[in-house]
């Protein structure tokens, strides 16, 4: 009777899909950084070395390749760059196995000085932890946590 006119439910039914393929597309794009600074004022003291901490060899391996990260490794600082790892695969929940996940697991890295906590951030990944996560977490961290400046310059005099 009416050819292609809608009518205002069915055009609510098409709104509401739309809006929940979007949200799964966009659950689907890249993966979001978590992140809180706990400490304002011990994260804009200067960082100018990283001690590294993990339970994970394979996750402190992988960070400590950073570009940026392996300039700043030490044995002795105040500053420790903890790494912490958790893969779905050694999740024990029977509700996360029947259901399933988005991702495959996750990387936190947190900043202690002196024992105490002044930022954290983590990311969600699908696959393996690659060198495209850790860098999404360290710029993040760059952008918030007042890094010593190091150039050409820094690195090779440390040589």
């Amino acid at each position: 009777m009416t050819g292609s006119r809608l009518t205002k439910p069915t055009l609510v039914n098409y709104s509401i899909s739309g809006l929940f393929a979007l949200i799964l597309l966009a659950g689907c794009s890249k993966s979001a950084v978590y992140e809180k600074v706990y400490d304002k004022s011990l994260a804009s003291k200067k960082v100018d070395c990283l001690k590294i901490e993990s339970k994970n060899d394979i996750a402190a391996y992988i960070v400590k390749k950073d570009s940026f990260i392996k300039n700043f490794v030490k044995e002795e600082c105040p500053v420790t760059l903890k790494i912490t790892s958790h893969f779905v695969t050694s999740c024990t929940s029977a509700q996360a196995k029947a259901l399933g996940s988005d991702f495959d697991g996750f990387l936190r890295l947190s900043l202690f000085r002196d024992g105490r906590l002044f930022y954290r951030n983590q990311r969600d990944f699908k696959g393996c932890l690659n060198q495209k996560v850790v860098k999404s977490l360290v710029d993040r961290m760059r952008e918030r946590v007042n890094f010593e400046k190091r150039g050409n310059k820094a690195a090779k005099k440390k040589s």
